[in-house]
């Protein structure tokens, strides 16, 4: 069997009261939709943290599942405040072993100065899984992550933008 590998280079915007993950994946390269053995990887939902404050710093994180928290300083507001985690389809031939692996943390750069860290947690289902799901039906995949906060010299309120990598491999 063929291994296949996407690598995902997903944009990230992020607004220090409203973060927001925009991810756009990449074409295949290497099977054609109409291949039986074809293996596609689509972006179903960006990450969001919501609104927040970030004081003298922290982590706020949200959960392969959508649960948000903070640590430290950082306060999660509810004021229309949406957070959910990543959520990418995978389709593949049932029977197909998939590994998901996270890239390095990304560095997010501030139109006010400073930086935010993301790091990419867990997917849920659990890499490496077996493909259940007879295509054109897709496999759902959720990843969350922590946005490393520092005061507000270090992350002053502003738009952030960086990159983050996730690989989905078919073995």
């Amino acid at each position: 069997m063929k291994k296949q590998k996407w690598i995902f280079k997903p944009v990230l915007i992020v607004t220090f009261c409203l973060v927001s993950i925009f991810s756009f994946a990449q074409d295949p390269t290497d099977s054609l939709p109409t291949d039986p053995g074809a293996f596609s990887v689509y972006t179903a939902q960006n990450m969001a943290f919501g609104t927040f404050s970030g004081g003298t710093g922290g982590t706020i994180t949200i959960s392969n599942t959508g649960t948000r928290s903070v640590t430290g300083s950082v306060v999660a507001l509810n004021i229309a405040s949406n957070h959910f985690q990543s959520m990418f389809e995978v389709e593949a031939p049932i029977g197909s072993i998939i590994s998901i692996m996270n890239g390095p943390n990304a560095t997010l750069t501030g139109s006010n100065g400073g930086s935010l860290i993301l790091s990419l947690g867990p997917s849920n289902p659990a890499s490496t899984f077996s493909s259940n799901v007879q295509p054109p039906g897709r496999t759902i995949i959720n990843i969350g992550g922590t946005l490393t906060v520092g005061n507000f010299t270090a992350s002053p309120p502003g738009n952030y933008t960086g990159t983050f990598y996730v690989t989905f491999n078919q073995e």
